[in-house]
């Protein structure tokens, strides 16, 4: 068996694309021109890496903009944690709900065991004809 090795490898870098106006034709300003397509002359384009858009698409879902100055941010998550980020939903506002008909012990039930506000909890039950299994289910989905 051969040794495993340990290879050090660069960070991937962006690359800077310079489109400049050259008064000879030569095979160099035709690939300059090749890769900075509907750019004007004089002008620098930003080649991403395919991580890196990955990267700035994630920090788009999560409404973070940029910053100038800032040119490198961690994010730490637990290991249990979801890999998805949610928005937090906007709670009753403080509005009592008619909860006439059902009992307490089980919006109690339905608000542990589905995670909800009691508001969302009586609203189940009325749907589902007070039927704690069929709530805690259409709460869960």
């Amino acid at each position: 068996m051969a040794n495993p090795r340990v290879e050090e490898l660069p960070d991937d870098e962006t690359k800077k694309v310079s489109v400049e106006e050259h008064e000879d034709e030569s095979s160099d300003s035709e690939i300059e021109g090749e890769d900075a397509e509907g750019l004007p002359s004089g002008s620098t384009a930003v080649i991403h890496s395919r991580n890196e858009k990955k990267a700035r698409k994630a920090l788009e879902k999560l409404h973070l903009t940029r910053v100038q100055g800032i040119t490198r941010v961690t994010l730490r998550r637990p290991k249990n944690a979801d890999a998805e980020a949610k928005k937090d939903e906007e709670e009753d506002d403080g509005e009592e709900v008619d909860a006439e008909g059902i009992e307490d012990k089980d919006i109690e039930l339905v608000m542990t065991q589905a995670n909800v506000s009691r508001k969302k909890a009586i609203k189940a039950l009325k749907e589902n004809d007070n039927d704690i299994v069929n709530s805690i289910m259409a709460l869960s989905i």
